[in-house]
């Protein structure tokens, strides 16, 4: 496709050409053929007509600018003839390329995905030459990717399924100038699809925006497919209408990008329409009495995590679903979390203070994370999680009066994790991915898989009142920060089953632990970067209500799935919330700063999760619209997945129903509910809530003004905020005030 420039083509008018040189683009319409899923001809407009083997076309673009963007409406029709297997394409050359150009498809590419790729089954983990090597390069399962190699073919497709957002972001590290292109999801054909190809020189590349979207191989988890694309039949007077937005702006660097593109987003697929569903006070009612019923009594008694009887340990919710567990604040609960600590934790603590990956019900550690036969070698980001969610959970027994129920052997047991992290920092000053529970050593280097470590270190540089788990969790946070955000653009190997790929729960993990080293130390530099973190998590959160087959199981439901959370390049499937977490880090960004950026991820994210409930409160990892393992537009059957429970919860109990800011009279409202300001005095306000939804709501509400909305929030706020029932149906007047 990179076919130089026709000054005479029918390409934009002399305004476009001077905003495309400012990245060293041009643009020009194209009638694509095919033959199956293979391209069999790309043939660009030298003019307003263009006659191919399939009959005469004709192109118009219209172009509209606005400050450092343009719109391109580019309109393709087939005047005389029948073309039976084509589509169109605005194609962008680049005539300023090199091989460090940052490339992003949201979900799918960051950084070109130019990493080391081996041909590995799902969930295997690397080959066993790969383990404890200092110099491994990131290494990914196959998958679309712009070669590492200079001197070989490079080019990659992903169609719009395969997306959180229709966009393609680039960003030169040279010249320091990024490029934006965002578009709607398809056609009457089908998606877009986006082929980016370099040259083998990586001097110049090409990126096409199709429709509709032909791969010549369709990306599967792991590996390809043979495509089941196919070009579009075009009758004699058919025409569509590729409609692009461009952006193209100075940006110091990739943190900056990622920045204006949370902005931007949205600005073509436009608003989205969430649906109130379920209360949160419902939601807690249904998920709690799902995980009492995973409550095992056996040999030894436990929270299961999953529907098996052993706990996995973190991730996926071991010893993190007793969490929302305490805070319903009785005692029976209490017993019961007590059962389960006391049976997994001294069983599951290896020599070094890692814990193994789980332990089954008769007390028997084992591994199940691709290393099976080195039950020793145990995931890093696991272990992060227990830090982290442990001392939540000491710190709201004590914000509870129920110290004396935290016991010093839990105690003690979390201190040597803290301590075998800080040992495994001071000798390899990384994490990596997987640890060696036996002897503290690094097993898989070099991904961004400890980021809850850091905010497990520096909530434990609090809670047992020491400065060097601050100093570490500092450290390991620049780290994360400058070696794999800012100079890669992504976060990397926070799950067990995917290699090294890039995924959204290292960016939400980096997010979460910035965010508690503010809450820690109140320094507003960490709150900056957890505000830049928020921007990546954005990258993997579905920005617009994809439209689905009408003979899915989502379509018939009118699901709605922004935000719908992306797992990673290599588990292409969109989840109900974050694995494992409420977000609450974009619920303090948004109270921070005042940017409703924030607020509008973390709505979108909540709305989406009761998109994925049934009446029963069930809910599984699938809110998916990718074809990629064969489920699009699937809820899951009739499983369900513990950690979507658990996120359900989280949501609901550490995310305000409705936010106030008194001083300013505005709200937020979070919860399954409407509102507004009714009549305002003084330091006291009406709030005016409507509850359309089939179940009653009891409404947590925050209410405060500028100087309390800048201090950290603390991790047991939520159980002071005071709440209104508002029923089935019912408007309520309810007076609120600074508490």
């Amino acid at each position: 496709m990179l076919i130089p420039w026709d000054k005479a083509s029918a390409g934009p008018c002399k305004d476009a050409e001077i905003f495309l040189e400012g990245f060293a683009a041009t643009l020009r319409p194209y009638v694509l053929a095919y033959e199956g899923p293979r391209r069999t001809s790309a043939t660009a407009f030298k003019g307003k007509a263009l006659d191919t083997a399939g009959g005469r076309w004709e192109s118009r673009i219209d172009q509209r600018r606005e400050k450092d963007a343009m719109d391109f409406h580019l309109r393709f029709t087939l005047e005389r003839g029948d073309a039976t297997s084509a589509g169109v394409a605005a194609v962008f050359d680049f005539g300023d390329w090199n091989a460090e150009m940052y490339v992003m498809i949201p979900a799918s590419v960051y950084n070109g995905n130019r990493n080391r790729t081996v041909d590995r089954p799902y969930a295997a983990g690397l080959d066993r030459t790969d383990l404890y090597r200092k110099d491994l390069p990131l290494t990914t399962g196959v998958l679309p990717q712009l070669s590492p190699h200079e001197g070989t073919p490079s080019e990659l497709q992903v169609n719009v399924c395969n997306t959180t957002t229709p966009a393609v972001v680039i960003y030169n590290r040279r010249t320091k100038k990024a490029f934006i292109v965002l578009t709607e999801q398809g056609s009457v054909f089908g998606d877009h699809g986006f082929t980016i190809t370099e040259s083998q020189d990586r001097k110049t590349a090409s990126l096409a925006i199709c429709a509709p979207g032909v791969r010549h191989k369709k990306p599967l988890f792991v590996g390809f497919e043979n495509s089941p694309d196919r070009g579009g039949h075009w009758p004699e007077g058919s025409s569509l209408t590729l409609r692009l937005k461009v952006y193209i702006f100075a940006a110091e660097d990739i943190p900056a990008v990622l920045d204006r593109f949370m902005t931007v987003r949205k600005a073509v697929t436009g608003p989205n329409h969430p649906r109130n569903l379920i209360p949160f006070s419902h939601v807690i009612a249904l998920m709690t009495g799902l995980i009492d019923q995973r409550f095992y009594r056996g040999r030894y008694a436990f929270y299961c995590p999953e529907n098996a009887t052993w706990i996995s340990y973190g991730w996926i919710g071991g010893l993190m679903d007793t969490y929302p567990m305490l805070v319903l604040g009785d005692q029976a609960h209490l017993d019961r979390v007590t059962q389960t600590f006391d049976f997994a934790i001294p069983r599951g603590q290896g020599a070094s203070g890692y814990f193994y990956g789980a332990t089954d019900q008769d007390g028997r550690n084992f591994g199940r994370e691709g290393y099976d036969e080195f039950p020793e070698i145990v995931l890093t980001r696991k272990n992060g999680d227990l830090l982290f969610w442990l001392l939540k959970q000491f710190m709201i027994l004590k914000a509870q009066g129920r110290a004396d129920a935290i016991k010093p052997g839990w105690e003690h047991a979390v201190r040597r994790l803290a301590d075998a992290f800080v040992a495994t920092w001071e000798k390899d000053g990384q994490w990596g991915n997987f640890l060696n529970n036996a002897t503290g050593a690094v097993a898989v280097y070099n991904t961004t898989g400890g980021a809850m470590v850091v905010g497990g270190l520096a909530l434990a540089s609090a809670y047992f009142q020491n400065p060097g788990y601050l100093q570490v969790a500092s450290e390991a946070a620049l780290l994360y920060y400058e070696r794999d955000f800012e100079a890669l653009g992504m976060t990397t190997g926070g799950c067990a089953d995917i290699l090294q790929n890039a995924d959204s729960e290292t960016a939400s993990g980096l997010m979460t632990s910035l965010m508690a080293l503010y809450e820690i130390t109140s320094d507003d530099k960490w709150l900056e970067k957890s505000a830049r973190l928020a921007h990546l998590l954005a990258t993997w959160t579905v920005s617009f209500d994809y439209v689905l087959p009408a003979d899915t199981e989502l379509a018939r439901l009118g699901a709605r799935l922004t935000g719908a959370v992306w797992a990673s390049t290599q588990n292409k499937h969109a989840a109900p919330g974050i694995c494992t977490s409420s977000g609450d880090p974009l619920f303090r960004l948004y109270r921070s700063t005042g940017d409703a950026r924030y607020a509008e991820l973390l709505h979108d994210i909540i709305h989406a999760h009761a998109e994925g409930m049934r009446p029963d409160g069930t809910v599984t990892e699938r809110l998916n619209y990718c074809d990629a393992d064969g489920t699009r537009g699937y809820r899951g059957g009739k499983g369900s997945t513990g950690w979507n429970l658990l996120n359900g919860i989280l949501m609901a109990i550490e995310i305000p129903g409705i936010y106030v800011r008194m001083d300013t009279a505005t709200i937020y409202v979070f919860d399954h509910v409407e509102a507004k300001v009714g009549k305002r005095d003084g330091d006291k306000m009406d709030l005016v809530i409507t509850n359309l939804t089939p179940f009653p709501a009891d409404i947590t509400v925050l209410v405060e003004n500028a100087g309390r909305a800048k201090s950290p929030l603390g991790y047991t706020a939520f159980l002071s905020w005071p709440k209104v029932t508002v029923n089935a149906g019912e408007t309520r007047t309810v007076p609120v005030t600074i508490s």
